[in-house]
């Protein structure tokens, strides 16, 4: 049987957390251990799919790439525990955490990297998948590479899992090394919001659409095309192929997925954004406060 499906960026998301929430490691580390997740717009529906709610937090998203440029939640940068304000990225407050089942918030990522237990999980989204698989995450915060890097170097010291849900809108088409060399925070005369650099992440595992398909329903996807207008801009479109029952399998679970939303992004007026990190100049520019 053959099906052809389309999905957009947000709907993805939802199909990958579905089948990243559908993981064996991942079940058993939130029903008898711990899943760590940074909080964005893919581990959004993970804690969705394993928990039945989605998360109640006033930060759901640390930073993202918005019409502007490159822009931090204001949510990250509220009260007392601003980002500006911590001790370096062991310090982040922000990470979702499922413990038997139940999701909670609050804790150094210090604390939870020293908890983290060979059997345990830790999600991200990232920015950047090349055409081998390797991922690349956008780090604004110089400090030990951000989040990821300290989440890494702790890994190397006592093992645990990492899972990467990333769809295909995000398929760059250089290596991740490449593109992780050209990435310079030093040197860069001009930003659009924060200048980054690109952490390649050799370790973990990513879930693409295609391999959330294959997870869900055990038929085959094939993307054909991507992009679209009116709301699908960098929509993926899939061939789906299989037995009959696999591929109607997978249509079910896609239908699920249409319609997906997330939370708005809410931004800081550029003009007395908090921000120390971003390097837009901002004067004169009549489309940034668009």
């Amino acid at each position: 049987m053959l099906a052809q499906v389309i999905l957009t960026p947000t709907e993805s998301k939802k199909l990958i957390g579905k089948a990243v929430a559908s993981m064996d490691m991942v079940r058993r580390a939130a029903e008898e251990g711990v899943v760590v997740l940074h909080p964005s717009s893919s581990t959004w529906f993970v804690v969705e799919a394993l928990t039945g709610r989605v998360p109640t937090t006033n930060v759901w998203v640390c930073g993202a790439i918005t019409p502007k440029g490159a822009c931090g939640d204001m949510g990250v940068h509220a009260g007392e525990r601003s980002l500006n304000r911590l001790s370096g990225p062991g310090g982040f407050p922000h990470s979702w955490v499922i413990r038997n089942g139940e999701l909670s918030t609050g804790e150094t990522l210090e604390d939870l990297m020293a908890e983290m237990r060979p059997d345990d999980v830790y999600i991200k989204g990232v920015n950047a998948i090349d055409p081998e698989g390797n991922v690349g995450i956008m780090v604004g915060n110089p400090v030990e590479g951000g989040t990821i890097g300290f989440v890494v170097s702790k890994m190397r010291k006592t093992p645990f899992h990492l899972v990467f849900p990333v769809g295909l809108e995000k398929l760059i088409p250089i290596s991740v090394g490449q593109a992780a060399r050209e990435a310079k925070r030093v040197g860069c005369d001009y930003g659009m919001g924060a200048v980054v650099g690109l952490f390649p992440c050799a370790a973990g595992e990513s879930i693409t659409e295609t391999d959330a398909v294959k997870m869900l329903s055990g038929a085959e996807a094939v993307p054909i095309g991507a992009g679209g207008l009116s709301g699908a801009e960098g929509a993926i479109y899939l061939v789906i192929k299989g037995k009959s029952e696999q591929v109607e399998k997978a249509i079910e679970f896609v239908e699920q997925c249409k319609g997906a939303r997330i939370p708005q992004v809410r931004q800081f007026n550029c003009c007395d954004c908090p921000n120390s990190m971003c390097a837009f100049p901002v004067t004169g520019k009549s489309w940034v406060t668009m």
